[in-house]
């Protein structure tokens, strides 16, 4: 050690100490024990420092090391240091600790060993921040296992391993959220990304993740748009839908969900065109094969269903010699393709319409000459196409229009000769008019309208024949002569024209009679003169409709009776009998002229009837009354 010292002291060092020693003669011998021993630890360690700071030299890299000097291998290992590379520091501590343990700077070199080897975990830990694990243990694990900081290398890898599994579990949760669209629960477990002890997860991961539930919130919010087209129908909303879950990436969340809504439209539109298919709306068919894209990945499809149309389509022209063309377009469609059974159904088909447009053909030409010969004959020539024919309806269609030609050109005279008949409005002529009218039997062109004509020729002679028995019977009527006129319109009996006018008039010829008698069964209960009398009589009129001829008359009694009870409980009240009073006048109804002066009387009688309030003696009165004053603003 002294050697050492020696060796890193100078001229310049010694001169200082002679002065000092001079200067400091007279002190006492334990302060200059005191002071030798501090300055020998400043010029040791001063050494020390000069010779770890050797200036760089180019000579490390030409040195054999077998026979270097200690001072070169810590001079060459300070600047490998300085390098600050894992491989650097493990170069540095090689070099030095190939020195022997009892070298006398070996306190300092193993501090400085420390030193690089903290150096080397610092950088494992720096890798382990910018999310580089298994980099980050692979850089721990070449600290070497001599130096005291590799006890602590395996717990510090092993505290990043938990760390990096805490960031894994919840970024499982937050995809978890993310799968089930909880957009509020994936970002409150994106948020405890924060507070991981790594910067990688709390601010790289972190922003990833949030980007993440922010993207898959907006994707998801398309979708739901473009399922609600989906729901909505129509082939031009299932291909919107179908677009818009396409701008789905397959890096999002939403990505199988949308391919799900894809497959869910792509089945929606194949079964709207077997819908097409099957009702040979080939125009239609062939206007929405050319607006699906070619990611339905229908390729085949596509082409086997403009085959179809385009054949469909030449087919409906109705010649032989058009279907004879679908059928060989439809003959090209391979065994293979997805389509060639139904294109052979429908080749079938076209076989049989072309014996059908044959028929029909001829049929028509039949029908051209236009005679009932010609109808009948067209007719016979349709009937040749049989039931189980596609074109069989069409058939049945000419033949219905055939026939109804026929059947007006039969019937069209006979309708006109009954209308001839009628016209003269006789009974007679408008029975005859029936009977010819009704030769025209049920289910030919003509039998609607010639019954429409019967009904209102029926109902001329009816009005004919009871015009005139109504007319007595209101006579009678107007004559009041009820009964006998009720006699007369009963003989209109019911289904006739003027069955519900003569019940109408007979119903208001009964109310008179009921209201006749009513009204003299009231004035018999009212002869006594009784209140109890008048009381019953009162109820009696009151039951007679005012639009009678007797309403009148009742209206009178009702006044009369009214007044009549008015009397007699005024009569009680001046006997002092005021409730009984109060209670007959309670009696005289609203409708009775009696009635208002009747509640007059009442209210006073009601008065009379109540007890007086009674008078307190002066002596007793209160000289000076207390009233309390409230607070009304805290009440």
């Amino acid at each position: 050690m002294e050697q050492s010292t020696n060796q890193g002291t100078t001229p310049n060092h010694v001169a200082l100490l002679e002065r000092i020693a001079l200067r400091t003669s007279q002190i006492p011998w334990q302060i200059w024990a005191i002071t030798l021993i501090i300055v020998s630890g400043t010029i040791g360690f001063t050494a020390t420092s000069m010779l770890l700071r050797l200036p760089k030299s180019p000579q490390c890299v030409r040195i054999f090391w077998p026979v270097a000097s200690a001072s070169m291998r810590i001079y060459c290992a300070q600047i490998e240091a300085e390098q600050g590379t894992v491989d650097s520091f493990l170069r540095a501590i090689n070099l030095v600790e190939a020195l022997p343990d009892h070298h006398p700077l070996r306190h300092e070199i193993n501090r400085n060993v420390e030193e690089w080897a903290v150096a080397i975990l610092d950088m494992a830990e720096k890798e382990f921040q910018q999310g580089k694990l298994e980099a980050a243990i692979k850089t721990a694990r070449r600290v070497p296992d001599y130096v005291q900081v590799y006890e602590v290398v395996e717990e510090r890898i092993e505290k990043w391993r938990s760390v990096w599994r805490e960031g894994e579990e919840i970024f499982a949760q937050v995809e978890e959220e993310l799968r089930q669209s909880n957009w509020n629960l994936a970002f409150r477990e994106a948020v405890k990304l924060l507070s991981i002890a790594n910067k990688y997860w709390a601010t790289t991961r972190y922003d990833d993740t949030v980007n993440k539930i922010q993207l898959a919130q907006e994707e998801s919010s398309r979708l739901d748009n473009a399922y609600d087209v989906l729901r909505q129908g129509g082939i031009d909303n299932w291909l919107t839908a179908i677009t818009d879950a396409e701008k789905i990436s397959p890096e999002s969340y939403a990505y199988q969900e949308a391919q799900n809504l894809i497959e869910d439209a792509k089945e929606k539109i194949t079964d709207y065109i077997d819908d097409l298919i099957d009702d040979r709306r080939w125009s239609t068919l062939s206007d929405v094969v050319n607006q699906l894209p070619d990611s339905l990945a229908l390729s085949e499809e596509i082409a086997d269903w403009r085959s179809l149309a385009s054949a469909g389509l030449d087919a409906q022209l109705g010649t032989v010699e058009n279907l004879e063309i679908a059928i060989l377009a439809l003959e090209e469609i391979d065994e293979n393709r997805p389509l060639y059974q139904e294109a052979q159904n429908l080749i079938t088909r076209f076989k049989l319409e072309i014996e059908d447009v044959t028929h029909l053909q001829e049929a028509r030409n039949l029908a051209a000459g236009g005679s009932l010969d010609d109808l009948n004959a067209a007719i016979a020539a349709a009937e040749l196409v049989p039931s189980r024919n596609p074109r069989y309806q069409e058939a049945r269609q000419e033949i219905s229009q055939w026939t109804s030609t026929i059947q007006l050109r039969e019937d069209q005279p006979i309708l006109d000769k009954a209308r001839r008949l009628a016209s003269s409005g006789s009974i007679s002529d408008l029975r005859q008019a029936i009977a010819q009218a009704r030769r025209i039997g049920s289910g030919r062109t003509l039998y609607q309208e010639a019954q429409r004509e019967i009904n209102q020729w029926r109902a001329s002679i009816e009005r004919k024949e009871d015009q005139p028995i109504l007319n007595q019977a209101i006579a009678l009527g107007t004559a009041k002569d009820y009964e006998a006129a009720i006699r007369a319109a009963g003989q209109i009996s019911s289904g006739r024209v003027l069955y519900q006018e003569a019940q109408s008039n007979i119903s208001q010829w009964q109310q008179e009679i009921r209201a006749q008698r009513n009204l003299q069964e009231a004035y018999l209960i009212a002869r006594p003169q009784t209140s109890q009398a008048l009381i019953s009589a009162i109820a009696v009129v009151r039951k007679i409709p005012s639009s009678t001829d007797a309403g009148s008359q009742a209206k009178q009694a009702l006044d009369r009776w009214g007044f009549q009870l008015l009397s007699m409980a005024q009569k009680l009240a001046n006997r002092s009998l005021l409730p009984e009073a109060v209670k007959l006048a309670k009696m005289i109804p609203g409708d009775s002229a009696a009635y208002r002066s009747a509640q007059t009387q009442i209210t006073m009688w009601n008065k009379l009837l109540q007890p007086p309030k009674p008078e307190i003696p002066p002596s007793l009165a209160p000289e000076n009354e207390f009233v309390p004053i409230l607070d009304t603003e805290n009440f």
